[in-house]
């Protein structure tokens, strides 16, 4: 299995460090060092600071450069922002009037700050595609630095709100949404393996030590975090072969109403903790091959999962045919429930053609979808189905609607 930790591919990639006590830490934009600039004020120190975060942000696809100065070696992190993980990005410049208060600064006082390895904390640098549109920014400190058209503006930015988010919370977010992201998306298992359990239990174990991996910065970040297990509820056989399963995790919080605890609450909250004081957690993936040939997700979903069927038209759309074929390539809930939905949608004048692609499969076979199509009967109520009126339409294959 190819697991690669946070620190090497969860959007993480080292770029470089500064050590700290250096006069000029390495990654110092260069306008830092280069004197003075005439700075904006007023409307047009917020509309150009709105216009970079605009023009960065466009198509979510950017990068966000970290320098942790609180590390022993104050490391450069390189985040790998895509529409996937941009989830808490677009729009957000609308926030800059109302949520901040912005007042002219200089390049010299930009710097000072920037270059204050021991009060700095992290600090954020969010560049465009075209490497030129820049917005930078360090937590506990109010001095912004943003490029755009070529030009650098300073200002002094805090929260008009005494305590709230201020400039730097959003960058973070953004660089702690990515984190999660990848966290349950990035690991991946060898495309050789064939049992979709061992898939996905490696799958729940490689999350789980992603997690673990994640900078201790990160809010979400809990004091540990285990696979509990896998289960697989879907799948299909077919080509592309995919399946989906149910991962289980168990994680430990220092609050559960606190803010580690936040992003794991689910509907009223994370529930009872175990006897070992963790509390439980999970959601299902949809686990295919990727380009690569190995086994993926695109991480968790809380409920609705099922596999994807290479179908002609969407669900009961598609001919009787493809969704026979389907059925007996397929085990658990798309077997049990959702092709069998599909054939029963079905008006009487298609499912006249059924019996005859019954008769190209055993008699088992036969058996098995009939049985299947039954159940669906006797478990919900139908528009255009009675069990006699599937029986007349099943011609001699009717009896097996009990089976």
């Amino acid at each position: 299995m190819k697991r690669i930790l946070l620190c090497w591919m969860l959007l993480a990639l080292l770029t470089g460090c500064g050590k700290a006590g250096e006069p000029v830490p390495e990654g110092v934009p260069e306008e830092v060092l280069e004197g003075e600039t005439e700075s904006l004020s007023g409307e047009a120190l917020v509309s150009s600071a709105m216009e970079a975060y605009a023009a960065i942000t466009k198509d979510l696809t950017f990068t966000l450069d970290i320098l942790d100065a609180a590390a022993e070696d104050a490391e450069f992190l390189t985040f790998s922002i895509t529409p996937e993980s941009a989830w808490n990005v677009a729009g957000r410049e609308n926030l800059f009037p109302d949520s901040y208060r912005w007042e002219p600064a200089s390049a010299s006082t930009f710097g000072v700050q920037w270059t204050d390895m021991e009060n700095r904390g992290l600090c954020f640098t969010m560049t465009a595609p075209d490497g030129e549109t820049a917005l930078r920014c360090c937590t506990g400190r109010d001095a912004v630095m943003w490029n755009v058209d070529g030009e650098a503006h300073y200002a002094l930015v805090t929260a008009v709100e005494d305590g709230g988010p201020g400039l730097d919370d959003l960058l973070r977010g953004i660089a702690e949404d990515a984190l999660r992201e990848a966290a349950f998306s990035a690991p991946t298992v060898d495309g050789a393996e064939t049992d979709c359990e061992e898939i996905a239990r490696q799958l729940n174990e490689a999350m789980a030590e992603n997690v673990r991996s994640v900078p201790d910065w990160v809010t979400w970040k809990p004091l540990d975090f285990q696979a509990s297990g896998a289960s697989v509820f879907d799948a299909y056989y077919g080509q592309p072969e995919n399946f989906c399963a149910g991962l289980g995790f168990r994680l430990l919080v220092d609050d559960p109403y606190g803010e580690m605890a936040n992003s794991w609450q689910a509907g009223a909250g994370l529930g009872e903790p175990d006897a070992d004081g963790y509390y439980g957690w999970g959601g299902a993936a949809a686990i295919r091959k990727n380009a690569d040939g190995d086994w993926c997700c695109d991480g968790l979903a809380t409920g609705g999962s099922s596999v994807e069927l290479p179908l002609s038209a969407p669900g009961a759309e598609a001919p009787l045919s493809e969704l026979v074929d389907a059925f007996f390539l397929t085990v658990g809930e798309s077997h049990d429930w959702l092709v069998p939905y599909y054939i029963l949608e079905h008006p009487a004048e298609d499912m006249a053609a059924l019996p005859a692609l019954l008769d190209q499969r055993t008699d088992g076979e036969a058996r098995e979808l009939c049985g299947v199509l039954g159940q669906c009967l006797r478990d919900s109520t139908w528009d255009n189905w009675t069990m006699e009126t599937l029986a007349a339409a099943l011609g001699r294959y009717g009896a097996y609607l009990d089976a």
